[in-house]
């Protein structure tokens, strides 16, 4: 859940241009962030991409 889950819906915005995501204080685990770039990938017509990663800790597992 989480942030696989905003993947996933992301990835059926083909057509977005624009996106500003704001993750501040947030614990994103290594799937949810493979999860949110292989979205991001899928958005082929984004243009503008603003991230707000204050204060992020990503936690990393099989390290």
């Amino acid at each position: 859940m989480g942030a696989s889950s905003l993947g996933s819906a992301l990835a059926n915005c083909i057509n977005l241009s624009n996106l500003t995501f704001n993750l501040s204080y947030n614990k994103i685990g290594d799937e949810g962030a493979s999860g949110l770039g292989s979205a991001l990938a899928n958005c082929i017509n984004l243009s503008n991409l603003t991230l707000d990663l204050m204060q992020k800790q990503f936690i990393c597992f099989g390290l």
